[in-house]
């Protein structure tokens, strides 16, 4: 075994060791110098990630023996290292007006920014069940602290206080699953959980699955393991509720894509008639509740929560096809996501958030916050001609076509359903009677809000742009 780590691993290696150094310079700067953090750090962090997303995307890929075990560098998760920075840099832009309408302390809090972002990396690039646990419990960790960020706040330490119980247990789940895993396999590599899953002990194997699954199911928050995400997304603020809505969540799904479709593809039919089990309640809960929310905040919790059960679909289905539908579909997520939200951090004004009646006649105030925020909420409506009508149709034809027809079903009717809520939030935007809600002026919230829009037209006109996954 070659036992130096060579240039190409530190370059294949730079995006993780440039946030770690990133997240260290932060809050160092924050302990000696509070106030040039305070009016600098917003910057450097920008500069900082942008940089991090132009290494990884040049970053080589590493063979050394000393690395592979534990970390790719290569396919999806690639992709995952791309997508995270990307959602990483967006929110680091989105928190930009927040923290100066709060003034709470810059350095610290993009500090638990970029560890939750190098815990999201790691999880993409994971290959073994130990860096996954700690690339979900540095997420995690950094997570619990940013939701209650605003000590002020008294909802907030309510929020992150419930996030931190339900986040443990969910860690005990996964931990104990992982142990029974590694006693069935003998190791903990994803590359050799196909042969355990064969082996002389599949009880204490499905066993050890069936609890790892329960433990991503918190994490993504899916139907019944979702009663935190609600509460949680409410009293977090505005940019960490972004960054849990699109990161977090695809977070969870990446550590089941690499598990369930790279390393074990159907490796049990029982495991993924469960998984479509798991779909059912979660898409028509969560649509349900979704009607009767009035607060920005706790509707994109539930419309998330949604959104999860769509993922599910490809999970259940477990053919070739199923991991490019799944990036596909979290590509298209991820922009109407961070779309929406730039567009609210235009409104967010107040620890209580973003009502729907501070969005009434938008239109007439500001067209082009109103368009932007129309089209979001209509690609996440998937409807035609934009860019999630063929995302959720892409999902709908990989679960068609592994026999999963009543899912299918449901799903198309629990669709028909969040188009509703989806219509009449657009409908609000252009209503005759304007809402009084101040709209303040940011230019990084604009650039965010910019980039998605113009991303969703642009695949909304040419989705082939997103073939590059198939």
């Amino acid at each position: 075994m070659n036992a130096q780590l060579q240039g190409v691993d530190f370059a294949a290696l730079a995006p993780l060791l440039f946030l770690t150094v990133l997240a260290l310079a932060l809050l160092l700067w924050e302990t000696f110098s509070s106030a040039t953090a305070r009016k600098w750090a917003p910057l450097a962090t920008v500069i900082g990630l942008a940089a991090a997303l132009v290494l990884a995307y040049q970053a080589p890929v590493s063979t050394n023996p000393l690395l592979t075990p534990w970390l790719n560098f290569e396919g999806v998760s690639r992709f995952f290292t791309l997508f995270f920075l990307t959602v990483g840099l967006s929110t680091a832009l989105l928190a930009v007006p927040f923290l100066k309408q709060f003034d709470p302390p810059r350095g610290e809090f993009y500090f638990f920014l970029v560890a939750a972002l190098f815990g999201l990396i790691l999880i993409g690039m994971s290959a073994d069940f130990l860096t996954l646990f700690i690339g979900l419990e540095t997420l995690s960790v950094a997570l619990y602290i940013l939701c209650g960020y605003m000590k002020k706040w008294e909802y907030s330490q309510e929020s992150a206080l419930k996030y931190f119980l339900m986040g443990s247990l969910a860690a005990a789940f996964l931990l104990y699953g992982i142990a029974l895993v590694y006693g069935a396999a003998g190791t903990t590599q994803f590359s050799a959980l196909k042969t355990a899953a064969q082996g002389s002990m599949p009880g204490l194997f499905l066993t050890g699955i069936a609890l790892i699954t329960v433990g991503l199911a918190f994490k993504a928050a899916l139907v019944p393991f979702h009663v935190w995400a609600p509460d949680v997304y409410d009293g977090a603020p505005n940019p960490v509720t972004a960054f849990m809505a699109v990161g977090t969540k695809a977070g969870a799904f990446a550590a089941f894509a690499l598990i369930f479709l790279v390393a074990l593809p159907r490796f049990d039919d029982l495991w993924n008639e469960l998984i479509a089990l798991l779909a059912y309640p979660t898409l028509i809960y969560a649509n349900f509740v979704a009607l009767r929310q009035t607060q920005l905040r706790r509707f994109f919790a539930y419309s998330g929560i949604s959104h999860a059960g769509f993922m599910l679909l490809p999970l259940a289905a477990g053919t070739p096809e199923a991991l490019p539908a799944l990036l596909f579909y979290l590509v298209v997520y991820a922009l109407s996501t961070i779309g929406a939200f730039a567009i609210l951090a235009f409104l967010d004004t107040s620890s209580e958030g973003v009502t729907f009646d501070d969005l009434r006649g938008l239109y007439s105030r500001s067209p082009y916050l109103a368009a932007g925020l129309a089209l979001a909420l209509l690609t996440l409506a998937g409807i035609p001609p934009t860019i999630g009508f063929f995302a959720k149709f892409y999902l709908f034809k990989v679960a068609y076509q592994a026999g999963y027809t009543t899912l299918v079903i449901v799903a198309l009717l629990t669709t028909i359903l969040s188009a509703y809520y989806y219509l009449r939030l657009v409908g609000i935007l252009f209503s005759a009677t304007p809402s009084e809600a101040p709209i303040r002026k940011s230019r990084s919230a604009a650039l965010v809000a910019t980039l998605a829009v113009a991303g969703l037209v642009a695949l909304s006109v040419y989705p082939k742009l997103l073939t590059i996954f198939e």
